[in-house]
């Protein structure tokens, strides 16, 4: 149920894998491994009866390419498996890619972005290398798994801006102070150095750095590194607290206004609407307090004042308010930590950005 880490290294990058966990029950835990992402891989089972269960009403391919989606991935590579179970059959593969193109496309994913590639994870066909099987090369000539990893844009890495680390697990080390994991989504952090905790509001000193468990003197935007810090009490940290730098801190609030996209929901969402605000690796109850705008969908202009309610497929205006404080960022200063998703109930009923931290 958690998200695995390891890396793999190809010809020119470095690779951190996380493995999300695939079970409705645990998207809260997909979340936090998403929301890390810079880039997706979707495997899909080629056998006949299984991608269809996956794909269609209540499976889980749909609402997990929704959040990869809305938490800013941009670029995907779908490894349709198990082909050699259909005996490599071209017919089938351009049938899988129809139904998921059509439905990635609506997911807001550009077609140039997502690359399908045929695979076989038990005979480990066209993974590593290309593949030497007839049946395939007789009609597919694309790169294998690793060469398309390979293959996907670096994105740009925000190292000028101020340091920001979103804590993902929290645990004691051997010897004086503990450690905390996570990505760093801005700046950078050196031995040494004093960082910020917040919302605690503490600050604490750098002891060591790892990645990769590596020893490092310094880490920078875009490492999911572990640090050990001293000079602080473990039980102030917990999993979603963010480490800044003390002189530009992240500013940690209870209310805040965002746009947020409304997907399939059953119920209208009206004032006062409980749901669980995912963000980064927090997942922390919340109110809808005022539903404060509708806008149009693509020029962002507004439709209506005080809505009532909201239903589904709307662009809106609202404030939201939790009942602990969360460290959050203004989406135009700092993408990744300005994302986030409401659940409800079990399921995820939107997509939003933060547009105004209220005090």
């Amino acid at each position: 149920m958690d998200v695995g880490m390891t890396k793999f290294e190809t010809t020119s990058k470095v690779v951190t894998l996380m493995d999300a966990p695939g079970h409705k029950d645990f998207i809260p835990n997909m979340i936090t491994g998403a929301a890390q992402a810079d880039v997706a891989a979707l495997v899909v089972d080629a056998s006949r009866g299984e991608f269809e269960a996956g794909f269609e009403a209540g499976g889980q391919t749909r609402e997990h390419a929704l959040l990869v989606r809305s938490l800013g991935v941009t670029q995907l590579a779908v490894a349709v498996n198990k082909m050699d179970q259909v005996n490599w059959q071209q017919d089938r593969f351009k049938d899988i890619i129809s139904k998921l193109g059509h439905f990635l496309k609506q997911a807001g994913f550009k077609e140039s972005d997502v690359f399908y590639v045929p695979t076989s994870g038990l005979s480990g066909e066209n993974l590593v290398t290309r593949s030497a099987v007839s049946q395939l090369t007789s009609w597919y000539s694309g790169p294998s798994l690793l060469e398309q990893i390979d293959s996907f844009k670096a994105p740009q890495r925000s190292v000028d801006k101020p340091f920001r680390l979103c804590v993902s697990d929290v645990f004691k080390d051997l010897g004086s102070g503990f450690c905390v994991t996570g990505k760093i989504e801005a700046g950078y952090v050196q031995n040494g150095d004093r960082i910020l905790a917040m919302p605690p509001n503490e600050t604490c000193t750098v002891k060591g750095i790892t990645l990769h468990d590596e020893a490092l003197d310094w880490a920078a935007a875009g490492d999911h590194v572990s640090l050990t810090v001293t000079g602080m009490d473990i039980i102030k940290i917990n999993v979603g607290c963010v480490f800044c730098n003390p002189k530009e801190p992240i500013r940690a609030c209870t209310r805040f206004r965002a746009r947020i996209l409304l997907f399939n929901i059953e119920v209208p969402i009206t004032q006062g609407f409980p749901v669980l605000l995912h963000y980064q690796t927090v997942s922390e109850p919340a109110t809808i307090k005022k539903l404060i705008s509708v806008l149009h969908k693509s020029s962002g202009e507004v439709l209506k004042k005080k809505p009532k309610c909201l239903s589904k497929g709307m662009n809106a205006i609202v404030e939201i308010q939790t009942q602990r404080p969360v460290s959050l960022e203004l989406y135009k200063d700092y993408k990744e930590l300005g994302r986030f998703m409401l659940r409800y109930v079990g399921s995820t009923i939107a997509a939003g950005v933060v547009t105004e931290i209220k005090k």
